[in-house]
């Protein structure tokens, strides 16, 4: 017998960082609007004598209003929260070598600049 925990889903993802690039806001072949954007969040070495850092960063697209709504209110340099869900996405280059990537599909974004 199974019972519900209010768990998030299996692939549920909530991360920050601050917003190094944002493409233009267009239209999907599915006629809604789509933008993507790349979150970067640094991360310092846990050891108290190094200076070493690591860069994280992670792909977002999000659709629809909420797409419309990110073009409007997030710029470049932004400190966002993103929750979403990690999505694969496979192409063909002009080579004709298969390439596969991940990226969250973004269900919710925040911004956390705080602003006077």
């Amino acid at each position: 017998m199974s019972r519900t925990h209010g768990l998030p889903e299996l692939n549920y993802i909530v991360f920050s960082g601050t917003v190094t690039q944002k493409d233009s806001l267009f239209w999907s072949k599915y006629n809604m609007h789509v933008i993507r954007f790349r979150v970067e969040n640094t991360v310092s070495s846990m050891e108290p004598s190094s200076d070493r850092k690591r860069v994280y960063e992670l792909a977002v697209e999000a659709w629809g209003g909420l797409a419309e709504d990110i073009d409007r209110t997030v710029a470049t340099g932004s400190s966002v929260l993103v929750e979403g869900s990690l999505v694969s996405r496979a192409y063909v280059d002009r080579k004709k070598e298969e390439h596969h990537k991940m990226i969250v599909k973004a269900s919710s974004v925040k911004i956390l600049d705080v602003r006077s």
